[in-house]
């Protein structure tokens, strides 16, 4: 039958949708799920869609458009080290093929900012990456870039859907076979290296720094374990320890529940590793490797990884010089759920500060309207666009080595990244955070709750409860504590994300945080 059609006494059938990153879905045969003839559809879509807004753009018919005499419509397609990924990636390559495109097809798996990089690089008009990221084991997903190398945004993705639904029958999509090309990663890793390569004149300095820095790295069983040592031996790091049983791609995740680097327990083999080689960096990916978390040793020799929240400001600081004048102040963008410090400090060093819902399709467009360029974007979930020109995404290979980069600078003067972080909040404050997460089977009805109920105290500060006002859910701050709510793009739970903003007080900081943690708890058993 028709996908989307009701007939009487049936239901409509449940179908893959657009999320904060893409589809993401469990693999199986259902029309909700991931599996060769919803990507067929997917894909058929997606290329009718494309067609249709570059025909639109050159003045052409759709049909004329795909090979026009500017040359057909050319698309890269990549994928992950996951149950599926290669026979999807091939489906959406020779569906591509199949349509009139032009099709690079990666010959092996791959990280997911390749695709973005590589669309730049060869000035393609799209990219498709089958990857579920840091979801379980059971999971599968596709994302799809756009010609400017970002993802596409909310209103391309309802349109796409609406083709989607026009492929009734996908066995009759055509098909034509595609030769992979060769391997793209070596050229990516040329380019991000670039971005620390030192100048001649101090060429020994840096290379004696690096070689001095003890690295400890893990890929979380994912696709970045080859991209992470061939960049850290390009860039000069030369004491590297990988986590060997999470080194090597494996769609199972043997060693840990739910590979996300921010979930506890995910990095204690990295945390055993670092303290076995006492290393001065430690570097987590996410399975598809556009997330990366940041480690450090602490004062009294032990190690910690950053939150999200803590590596975002601190790099920005890093990266972006303050703005003295002379034309557009550079933009710097975070996601309204994370923490507010990079506001302070943008505030301070000039820059055009703004904020965006939540994903990446979201925070590098968050810049198209303002005159400045976009030079850096981060969010608390450990995504960072440290190179934003070159990687209009998400990229956790370039954000290790920035942050290797400058580690080995300072190991060289006596110090560490955490004196970096900590001189920063002796500057501006304590910006103490941490989330609760509540898995539900409605996250939407909880939320409905909170908002007719909300709270007027908490952490023992007067509550104003207010609607966000660039996504749904809802904000609770007071003087000091911040507690924002909203329901996850790719889970069924209901996210706080809380943040407590002291002077130079840790101890009294992390007690307030503490305490606001235990009343959102209360609070959520009470709905």
């Amino acid at each position: 039958m028709r996908f989307g059609t009701t007939f009487e006494g049936m239901s409509l059938p449940r179908e893959l949708n657009f999320g904060t990153a893409g589809m993401r879905a469990p693999i199986g045969p259902a029309t909700d799920q991931m599996n060769v003839t919803q990507v067929t559809r997917v894909t058929a879509g997606v290329a009718a869609w494309l067609a249709h807004k570059i025909g639109q753009e050159r003045n052409e018919h759709p049909v004329a458009s795909v090979c026009s005499q500017q040359g057909p419509l050319r698309v890269v397609v990549g994928y992950d080290a996951r149950y599926g990924s290669p026979n999807f990636a091939i489906t959406a390559a020779e569906v591509f093929a199949g349509a009139g495109f032009e099709v690079t097809l990666l010959p092996a798996p791959a990280p997911t900012q390749i695709i973005p990089w590589l669309i730049r690089f060869r000035g393609l008009d799209a990219g498709v990456q089958i990857t579920a990221s840091h979801n379980p084991s059971a999971y599968n997903g596709y994302k799809v870039y756009l010609a400017d190398g970002a993802q596409l945004d909310a209103s391309a993705e309802r349109e796409i859907e609406a083709m989607i639904r026009e492929v009734t029958s996908p066995i009759d999509v055509p098909r034509v076979m595609v030769r992979p090309t060769t391997d793209q990663l070596r050229r990516y890793i040329d380019d991000i290296t670039d971005l620390i390569a030192p100048t001649q004149a101090e060429l020994l300095r840096v290379n004696n720094e690096r070689a001095a820095l003890k690295v400890a790295y893990t890929s979380l069983h994912g696709v970045g374990g080859r991209a992470m040592t061939q960049a850290l031996q390009a860039a000069g790091f030369a004491q590297i320890f990988p986590v060997l049983a999470q080194h090597y791609p494996d769609p199972l995740f043997p060693t840990v529940d739910f590979p996300n680097p921010e979930e506890p327990g995910v990095t204690d083999l990295l945390l055993g590793t670092a303290a076995e080689h006492d290393v001065d960096v430690l570097i987590a990916l996410d399975p598809d490797a556009d997330r990366c978390a940041i480690g450090v040793r602490t004062a009294d020799g032990s190690h910690r990884m950053l939150r999200g929240d803590e590596l975002g400001p601190l790099l920005a600081t890093r990266l972006v010089p303050p703005f003295l004048g002379g034309g557009p102040a550079p933009v710097v963008v975070t996601s309204e759920v994370s923490s507010r410090l990079l506001q302070v400090i943008a505030a301070e060093r000039g820059w055009d500060y703004q904020e965006s819902c939540t994903g990446f399709k979201n925070l590098i467009r968050a810049a198209t309207s303002r005159p400045g360029e976009l030079v850096f974007a981060y969010e608390e979930a450990n995504g960072t666009a440290p190179a934003p020109h070159l990687v209009a995404d998400k990229d956790g290979i370039a954000t290790a080595l920035f942050a290797c980069a400058w580690a080995a600078e300072l190991k060289a003067q006596g110090l560490t990244l955490l004196d970096e972080l900590t001189a920063l909040h002796k500057r501006y404050g304590i910006f103490a955070g941490t989330q609760v997460a509540v898995r539900t089977s409605d996250p939407e009805g909880l939320l409905a709750a909170l908002r007719a109920h909300p709270p007027t105290h908490l952490a023992g500060e007067t509550i104003h409860a207010a609607d966000l006002s660039i996504s749904d859910g809802i904000l609770l701050s007071g003087a000091g504590v911040r507690a924002l709510a909203r329901t996850s793009g790719t889970e069924n739970k209901l996210k706080f994300y809380l943040e407590v903003h002291q002077p130079w007080t840790p101890e009294g900081a992390n007690e307030q945080l503490e305490r606001l943690r235990a009343e959102v708890e209360l609070l959520v058993a009470s709905l």
